[in-house]
C-alpha cells in the first residue's frame, strides 16, 4: 500500500511509533528491514535513496530527526530515483530542511518530467529564497506547456524571493488581464508583490494598491483593500470610498476598516451615508471605530439615529457598538435603549453599559439586578462588577451563584459563569465548585487558572498534581511553581512509566515538570537521554537538564538547533525559551547570541526568538533589525516570532519603538503587528 504523500512541518505531527529513540538494530545487516537498512546509511551514502521502492522510502520523521546531514542523499534522490511519488517526497523533506545548499537541486528539478514533482520543487524555492531562483522560476512561468497550477505556485514563490527582477515580473503580470477561460492570477501576482514591498519605492507601491482598489476581479480588490490598512495612503481613500457599496461582505468591511486606519477625513461624509443603511453588525462596528477616529463628534448623532430605528435588530447592534466604542458620550444613547420593548435589545444596552468606564453607568443598572429576565439580571449584575474594579463579589454570589435558579438543573450555565467570574475574583466561595469543575472537563484551565494560581489551599494543590497525573499536563508549570509534596515524585515516576510504554507526549510533559522542580538525581535521570533520536525529546531533555543545572546539556541544545530541519526551529526555540533559571541563561547566552547574528537566517532568527522570551527590552533590537533587513526572509521571519510572543513586556517595549521609528515599511509592520496584540 502506498504511503500518502504528506508533509510535515511541525512537531506535533511526529508519530509515537518513532519518538523512543533509535531503531531496533540488531548486529547483522542482513536482519533489517528496507526501511531500517536505508535510514542506518542516509548519512553515511548520498546514493542510498536512488534505487529504493516506495516500501522502503521512510517516513518523512524518520529521516528529519537526522537533520541537514540528509541533504546530499534527498538531493541525489531528487534527481535520479525514477519512481515521481519519491522524488516529490525527497523534495518535500528538502523543503522541511531548510538547507540553501539544497537550491541548485531544487532549480534543476524544476525540469523534471512529472509536473507534482516540479510543483513541490516550486514551492520548496519559495521556502528556501534566495533572489537567484528567479530566473529557473520565470523560466517555468513563461513556458506556454507549464501546468496551471504550476504557474499560479511560481508566481506565490517569486513574491518570497526579495528579488528585483520578481518585482518587475509581477507587476506586469498584475496589470496582465486573463484571456477568456484562462486562470486570473493577478490577486497571487498582488500578494506576491506585497511581500517584496520593502523593494519598491512607496509611490510605485501605493500606485499598485490602488490599481487593484479599482478593478473588477474581486479576489484582487479584497487583497488590496487588506493592504491598505497597514500602508495607510491617503492617495488610496477615493479608491476605498466607492468599495463601500460593494456587493461583498469582505471588501466593505476591509474598506471601511482602512478608512478608518487611514485616518483623512474626507472619509467620514461617505462613512456616515452608509451608516443608515447597514445591515450587518459588522459593517456598522466597523464604521463605528472609523468614525470614531475620524469624525466622533459626527458619530454621535449618526447613532442616535439608529438606537432609535424601527427594526429591533439595528438597535441591538447599534447599543452593542456604542459599548465597543467605550465613551462616556453614549451613557444617553444606552439608557433610553434600556427601555426598549425588546428584551435583546436591553440585553446588549446593559452590557454596552458595562464597557463605557464610567461611574455615572451603575445607577441605571442597579434596577436591573432582580430582573424576571435571567439574561438580563446576569448582565446587570456582571456590568456592575465591572464597572467597580470588580468589587462586585457579593453581588455575583448572592444573585447568580448561590441562587435557587442557578442551583436547579435549568440553570447548570449560568452557575458556571457566575463561579468562573468569582474565581477569577479570588473568591474562595467558589474553590469547590471551580476544582471539580475543572476535574470533570467542564471548565478549561483557563477560565480557572488566576484563582488556582492564587490559591494558597495544600489540598488544591494536591488536586491539581492528581489532575495532572492523569494527563491535565496544562498545569505543567503551575505545579513547578507551587510544587505541592509528592510532585517530584509523581513526575519522576510518570517519565519512567512513559519511557517504558512509549508515550512520547508524556514523556515530553514529564521532563518539563522534571525540569521544574528536579534534583541532581533527576539531572541524571535526564542526561541519560540527551542521545534521543527523537529530536523534540532530545530537546526537551537537555532543557530540563539544563534547568537543573546540567553543563553536559548545553552542547545538546546547540548541536539540536544546528542540525535541526528549518520547519522545527519555532517549536525548539519554545522549548529553549522555558530556561528561566539566570545560571543555565548566562551559559548558553554567549553562543545564542553569536548564531543570532549568523548568516543561516532561519537559525539565526529561532536563537534570537529564545533571547527575546529570556529579555524582551534587550532581545527586541535584533528583531528591529529584523524587521529592516534587505532579505524579505528574515523580515518575515522576525515578524513571525514577534507575533508568537504574547507577553506584555514585549508589547511595551514594541509601542516604544514604535514612537521612535522612522523608517516607512518599519514602522507599518509594528503598527499591524501591535494591532493584533
Amino acid at each position: 500500500m502506498r504511503r500518502s504523500v504528506h508533509f510535515l512541518s511541525g512537531l506535533a505531527a511526529l508519530p509515537t511509533l518513532i519518538a523512543f529513540g533509535a531503531h531496533a538494530m540488531s548486529e547483522g545487516a542482513s536482519e533489517l528491514s528496507g526501511v531500517e537498512r536505508v535510514l542506518s546509511k542516509l548519512t553515511k551514502s548520498d546514493s542510498v535513496l536512488i534505487n529504493i521502492t516506495a516500501g522502503d522510502m521512510p517516513s518523512s520523521p524518520d529521516i528529519l530527526h537526522l537533520g541537514r546531514r540528509t541533504r546530499p542523499a534527498l538531493e541525489r534522490c531528487l534527481a535520479d530515483n525514477a519512481d515521481a511519488y519519491i522524488r516529490v517526497r525527497c523534495a518535500q523533506i528538502l523543503q522541511a530542511l531548510g538547507d540553501p545548499a539544497a537550491l541548485p537541486a531544487l532549480r534543476s528539478a524544476l525540469e523534471d518530467w512529472d509536473a507534482r514533482v516540479r510543483q513541490r520543487a516550486i514551492r520548496a524555492l519559495g521556502a528556501i529564497p534566495h533572489p537567484d531562483s528567479h530566473a529557473a522560476l520565470a523560466k517555468l512561468y513563461l513556458r506556454k506547456d507549464e501546468k496551471s497550477y504550476n504557474k499560479t505556485a511560481a508566481l506565490a514563490s517569486m513574491g518570497a524571493l526579495g528579488s528585483h527582477a520578481s518585482v518587475k515580473l509581477l507587476r506586469k503580470e498584475l496589470r496582465q488581464k486573463p484571456k477568456k477561460n484562462a486562470s486570473d492570477r493577478r490577486a497571487t501576482a498582488f500578494r506576491s508583490l506585497w511581500r517584496s514591498r520593502h523593494l519598491m519605492a512607496r509611490a510605485t507601491l501605493a500606485s499598485d494598491v490602488s490599481y487593484a482598489l479599482g478593478t473588477d476581479y474581486d479576489g484582487l480588490t479584497l487583497a488590496a483593500a487588506e493592504v491598505s490598512a497597514e500602508l495607510r495612503e491617503r492617495s488610496l481613500v477615493g479608491k476605498l470610498i466607492p468599495l463601500l457599496e460593494h456587493k461583498s461582505s469582505s471588501i466593505r468591511n476591509k474598506s471601511v476598516y482602512a478608512l478608518g486606519k487611514i485616518g483623512d477625513k474626507r472619509a467620514a461624509t461617505a462613512l456616515l451615508k452608509a451608516m443608515p443603511k447597514v445591515r450587518e453588525a459588522r459593517m456598522l462596528n466597523n464604521i463605528a471605530f472609523a468614525l470614531e477616529r475620524l469624525d466622533k463628534k459626527a458619530f454621535y448623532p449618526a447613532i442616535q439615529k439608529l438606537i432609535a430605528h424601527k427594526q429591533g435588530v439595528i438597535r441591538l447592534n447599534a447599543a452593542y457598538v456604542i459599548g465597543d466604542v467605550k465613551h462616556p458620550e453614549g451613557l444617553p444613547y444606552l439608557k433610553k435603549a434600556l427601555t426598549d420593548p425588546s428584551d435583546y435589545v436591553r440585553t446588549s444596552a446593559v452590557v454596552a453599559l458595562g464597557k463605557l468606564g464610567t461611574s455615572d453607568a451603575a445607577a441605571p443598572l442597579r434596577q436591573y439586578v432582580d430582573d424576571p429576565n435571567t439574561t438580563i439580571r446576569q448582565e446587570a449584575i456582571y456590568a456592575l462588577h465591572q464597572l467597580s474594579g470588580g468589587k462586585e463579589r457579593d453581588l455575583i454570589y448572592d444573585k447568580l451563584f448561590a441562587s435557587k435558579y442557578a442551583k436547579s438543573s435549568r440553570g447548570w450555565a449560568m452557575r458556571r459563569r457566575a463561579a468562573l467570574a468569582l474565581g477569577r475574583a479570588g473568591d474562595k466561595r467558589a474553590r469547590k465548585y471551580l476544582v471539580r469543575c475543572f476535574e470533570q472537563g467542564s471548565c478549561t484551565y483557563r477560565g480557572v487558572q488566576t484563582f488556582i494560581e492564587k490559591d494558597k489551599s495544600s489540598r488544591t494543590q494536591g488536586r491539581m498534581l492528581l489532575a495532572w497525573a492523569n494527563g491535565r499536563y496544562e498545569l505543567t508549570r503551575l505545579l513547578g511553581q507551587k510544587q505541592p509534596k509528592g510532585t517530584l515524585q509523581v513526575a519522576t515516576s510518570a517519565f519512567d512509566a512513559a519511557m517504558a510504554g512509549g508515550d512520547r507526549w508524556r514523556a515530553a510533559r514529564s521532563m518539563d515538570l522534571l525540569g521544574e522542580v528536579g534534583n541532581a538525581g533527576s539531572r541524571q535521570q535526564l542526561e541519560n537521554h540527551l542521545s534521543q533520536r527523537d529530536t523534540s525529546l532530545r530537546m526537551r531533555a537537555a532543557v530540563a537538564a539544563a534547568r537543573l543545572g546540567s553543563t553536559q546539556s548545553d552542547q545538546t541544545i546547540l548541536s539540536t538547533l544546528d542540525q535541526a530541519p528549518a520547519a522545527w526551529l519555532a517549536a525548539l526555540a519554545r522549548i529553549v525559551s522555558a530556561i528561566t533559571e539566570p545560571e543555565a541563561q548566562k551559559r548558553l547566552e554567549p553562543e545564542l547570541k553569536k548564531r543570532s547574528k549568523g548568516s543561516d537566517i532561519e537559525l539565526a532568527m529561532a536563537s534570537a526568538a529564545v533571547l527575546l522570551a529570556w529579555e524582551p527590552d534587550a532581545g527586541f533590537f535584533r528583531f528591529l533589525d529584523g524587521l529592516s533587513s534587505k532579505k524579505l526572509r528574515e523580515r518575515e521571519l522576525s515578524a513571525r516570532y514577534l507575533k508568537r510572543n504574547r507577553s506584555k513586556k514585549l508589547t511595551s517595549v514594541m509601542r516604544r519603538a514604535l514612537a521612535r521609528e522612522s523608517r516607512a515599511y518599519t514602522r507599518d509592520r509594528l503598527r499591524a503587528l501591535l494591532d493584533r496584540r
